[in-house]
């Protein structure tokens, strides 16, 4: 199949499974058709990925949000052009928009403003998430993938290929895997931390040299003289990988915590403006880039004073 039928293809099955929820015949249908072909998946998540970034693509939907019923038939040439179109379209400008340099030796070389997010898909399938203020540099050889964090966080969901290993460096640490989940934080101080969704991954630093591998649902933070490593349970594992959608979500996290967090993805700061505040234990779900309403939120619960208006950072007081 052309490229060309894939991209219309991939157009198809997004517009229908944006318009509802799928069936399990139409997820059934959907999951032979993406595991066909390794193009079909990359080129469904690219366009995906600039679908979902760009809302002026929901002009183009029905109001009733109404799907031809013959829309999946196979072989069937009734398709949305002007979707197809303008999401090939958004897939190009968001993927330009993202890639900043390509270096002689081949790199690649990926970032995120504060309050940013990416997501890249690699040539062989693998998907990274960026997050907020983050930068990546990417090589894909025949016989290897590199990927070096250059600050920030990204979520790695990498494509089984068990003789073209994936290794993911950081500082002085290095992660390697070959098909697995798994998310990478670099932080000021040069502390690294690993976290594992699904499959393993060796972790290698001249700071634990003989490190042991670390399996899905384990997290590990590797200090000046050693790897600390713990187990993750499904809900804390949900919530620290909350941000690829967009959410920050905490439960009973110190306030100083939960504020350090909103400040990692806004311009304009949280601050408190007494040490008592601190220790306050807060919960719930968040818009990572909506500082303003975390701090309607405070106020709410703590009876907070929230300073009045500052383009520069929203001040919370003691009652």
């Amino acid at each position: 199949m052309k490229q060309a039928e894939i991209e219309i293809e991939a157009s198809r099955w997004l517009s229908a499974r944006d318009a509802h929820p799928p069936s399990s015949q139409e997820e059934a249908a959907f999951n032979r058709w993406i595991e066909a072909d390794i193009r079909n998946r990359v080129t469904y998540l690219r366009l995906e990925a600039g679908f979902r970034r760009c809302d002026r693509l929901e002009n183009l939907k029905p109001v009733d949000r109404a799907i031809d019923p013959d829309l999946l038939r196979p072989h069937r040439l009734r398709i949305r052009w002007p979707l197809a179109l303008a999401a090939s379209l958004v897939v190009a400008l968001v993927i330009s928009a993202v890639v900043l340099v390509q270096t002689q030796m081949g790199w690649q070389q990926y970032e995120t403003l504060v309050g940013g997010f990416s997501r890249i898909v690699l040539e062989d399938g693998s998907v990274i998430d960026l997050n907020t203020n983050s930068e990546i540099r990417v090589r894909l050889r025949p016989e290897h993938r590199e990927v070096r964090l250059e600050r920030g966080e990204a979520r790695f969901q990498v494509a089984h290929e068990p003789a073209r290993p994936f290794v993911v460096s950081a500082a002085d640490a290095s992660v390697r895997a070959v098909g697995t989940a798994f998310s990478v934080r670099l932080h000021d101080s040069a502390q690294v931390e690993v976290l594992v969704a699904e499959g393993a991954v060796a972790v290698r630093s001249s700071r634990v040299p003989h490190a042991p591998p670390l399996n899905a649902g384990e997290a590990a933070v590797l200090l000046p003289d050693r790897m600390s490593v713990s187990r993750i349970e499904p809900q804390q594992l949900a919530r620290r990988l909350a941000w690829t959608t967009g959410k920050l979500q905490f439960r009973g996290e110190a306030l100083k915590v939960a504020v350090a967090e909103f400040n990692r993805y806004n311009r304009r700061q949280l601050k408190l403006a007494d040490a008592s505040l601190a220790e306050l234990r807060v919960g719930g779900t968040f818009n990572a880039t909506d500082p303003e309403s975390f701090a309607d939120a405070l106020a709410s619960t703590f009876s907070l004073r929230v300073e009045p208006a500052n383009p520069d950072a929203i001040v919370l007081r003691p009652p």
